[in-house]
């Protein structure tokens, strides 16, 4: 029979074809080597765009595959080519640089997909320069992968295995990263971390660069945990002990063989050393720590939440019998895995809305984790928060001016004695936003409701990095900016020098019980330039970031301020303990500098603006 036409009446009823909401696309679950296994070969499901042109190019992203080695465009991938779409998109494909395409899409729009459902908002890319993030597959020719604000970007490297100790690959074949599922995950989120904070490319202490890292490991390695057929193979193969499967808490393993290592690029399992962090200053590895305290505090969680499963397995005795697994265990124990790997993902994401816009800590980190934990979920049903916080502790990771570490010790400070924002505001952009995450009006026109939620908030894309009154941007951005400056002593900045208001987001979150969670974010920025040469070519920069309710009472501060005279003691303490903190992180940079004796007087007036480089930084990934 004929299929019915848009619109056509047949019988009483009216059919019509909607646009499904979903879409699934094949990708290496890993990368090209452990695909090499059909079971490491998936399906993922993302977000289906209506008007996704070839590249593929989307609202959100796009694919531009220039190939600078060999100079030259390779054909767009067309994912809405009925061919391709009816098989869920092109076969995993190491040689076929239309899949290359494919999968940078596929992940990429995953990662991004599930930062926006943590914050309770979209994320966006757009630029006065470029509207979407752009991911290049065969940017350059090298062992490297790294995201550049500038071309709002990330550019995969592709090279050749290491001839002498290539692990499981070809000695000399060709090693894409743009197929690696960790890679792609980790810089594309290093793109959103620097689109909710910009200032943490700004290496203030020896924890910033570390937390970009650390976090954008965090992301990739958690992310694993959402593909259940992979995961119900691995608690099979370990009885359930899933820190002792290399596939779950190894990074890029495929890079690391490939470059010499002979083993994953980084690792999820990390030791117990209290020490470690006062002697650990390389942003990598000192990432790894943070990484480690989160999945300490994971797998701790997980092993709770599975112990009545295997109390019942065991008949009580705790002890699980040689053989396989039963299969109805094994469901649920990937269940509880996946459902716990979730909890902590989403906690981790939602922290960024409760950390300062500047000079970010782990101590920092670990206060906004618990805080944004508390206030969607007060009922810590499984204790996830007290493993956290466990975590961090075995690794000497301490916040400042806390009185223990006690849960309501951690969580930050509430009787902040400001006047509430202006409710005519608040009311316009809670109306102007509260639907752009309904999946009935993204069906409709979700490219406009985009461009209206854009229009409606405050994003750091300022490429000049200047203060303004906001006077020809709006009547958002002049409100908070007038609210900034009146109440800036309060916020911990100078009341002489002008602010920047480098963020404006309401976010709308639900509760595991069906509650919601209404808050608007606002990042007030102030800037010190006069003093740059001083600290190696960064200005000092303070800041606070403001978490208001619906009704605009300013519930949280999270500050980090300038000194300036007449301040309070206390707050004064803090001020003069970050500028002295950033100096003693020059000195020791400086000491270890081979650069500093021989490098011109450009060169050393620039050196800690030069750390903040993604391409510097992931020389060796």
């Amino acid at each position: 029979m004929a299929r019915p036409r848009r619109g056509l009446k047949r019988n009483r009823t009216y059919y019509s074809m909607a646009w499904p909401d979903r879409r699934k696309l094949k990708v290496y679950a890993s990368d090209p080597q452990a695909g090499r296994h059909q079971r490491y070969r998936i399906r993922i499901d993302i977000e289906n765009e209506p008007d996704l042109e070839p590249g593929p190019k989307g609202n959100i992203v796009e694919v531009i595959d220039y190939d600078s080695e060999r100079q030259r465009y390779y054909r767009p991938i067309n994912l809405n080519n009925p061919t391709i779409l009816m098989q869920d998109g092109l076969d995993p494909n190491e040689s076929d640089p239309q899949f290359h395409q494919q999968m940078v899409y596929a992940v990429a729009m995953r990662v991004i997909e599930s930062a926006s459902q943590a914050l309770g908002r979209p994320i966006t890319f757009r630029t006065s320069s470029h509207h979407r993030l752009r991911l290049i597959p065969h940017a350059f020719y090298g062992a490297n992968a790294f995201f550049d604000p500038r071309l709002n970007a990330v550019l995969f490297g592709y090279f050749r295995a290491d001839e002498s100790d290539p692990g499981a690959n070809i000695p000399g074949q060709n090693v894409f990263t743009c197929l690696s599922h960790d890679i792609i995950a980790h810089e594309v989120t290093h793109a959103i971390v620097h689109r909710l904070r910009r200032y943490f490319l700004e290496p203030t202490n020896f924890d910033v660069l570390a937390f970009h890292e650390g976090f954008a490991d965090i992301v990739a390695l958690f992310q694993r945990f959402s593909y259940p057929e992979i995961l119900r193979d691995h608690i099979q193969s370990s009885r359930g002990d899933i820190q002792e499967e290399a596939m779950m808490v190894g990074l890029a393993q495929q890079f690391g063989e490939a470059t010499g290592r002979g083993a994953a690029l980084r690792s999820a399992i990390g030791t117990y050393d209290a020490k470690a962090l006062s002697r650990t200053f390389e942003p990598h590895s000192r990432g790894a720590i943070l990484v480690s305290a989160v999945f300490d505090g994971f797998f701790q969680t997980y092993e709770r939440r599975i112990a009545d499963l295997i109390r019942l397995a065991t008949a009580g005795s705790g002890v699980i019998p040689e053989g396989n697994l039963h299969p109805d265990l094994v469901n649920r124990i990937a269940t509880e895995a996946t459902e716990t790997a979730d909890a902590v993902l989403k906690m981790c994401i939602r922290a960024f809305d409760y950390l300062p816009p500047v000079d970010v800590t782990f101590g920092d980190y670990l206060r906004a984790l618990v805080t944004a934990d508390y206030e969607l979920e007060p009922e810590d049903h499984f204790n996830l928060r007290h493993d956290m916080i466990e975590g961090f502790r075995k690794r000497g990771i301490f916040p400042e001016g806390v009185a223990s570490l006690a849960e309501e010790s951690l969580l930050l400070r509430e009787d902040w004695d400001l006047p509430p924002l202006n409710r005519r505001l608040v009311n316009s952009m809670l109306r102007g936003t509260s639907n752009v995450l309904d999946r009935s009006a993204r069906r409709r026109n979700r490219l406009r409701r985009l461009q209206n939620y854009h229009n409606a908030i405050i994003e750091t894309d300022d490429p000049e990095d200047v203060e303004t009154d906001g006077a020809d941007t709006g009547r958002v951005y002049p409100e908070l900016w007038k609210y900034a400056m009146d109440h800036a002593a309060a916020l911990g900045l100078d009341p002489g020098r002008t602010v920047a208001i480098r963020g404006f987001h309401p976010v709308h979150r639900v509760a595991r019980d069906g509650s919601a969670l209404v808050e608007f974010v606002i990042q007030v920025v102030q800037t010190d330039r006069e003093q740059t040469e001083k600290y190696g070519g960064l200005p000092l920069r303070a800041g606070a970031t403001l978490v208001a309710d619906a009704d605009g009472v300013i519930r949280y501060v999270i500050p980090k301020p300038m000194p300036f005279p007449g301040m309070s003691s206390d707050v004064k303490e803090e001020a003069e303990r970050r500028e002295t903190r950033f100096r003693e992180f020059i000195a020791i940079n400086d000491a270890s500098n081979p650069h500093i004796s021989w490098g011109s007087e450009a060169y050393f007036n620039n050196r800690m603006r030069r750390l903040g480089n993604f391409r510097a930084l992931h020389g060796g990934l």
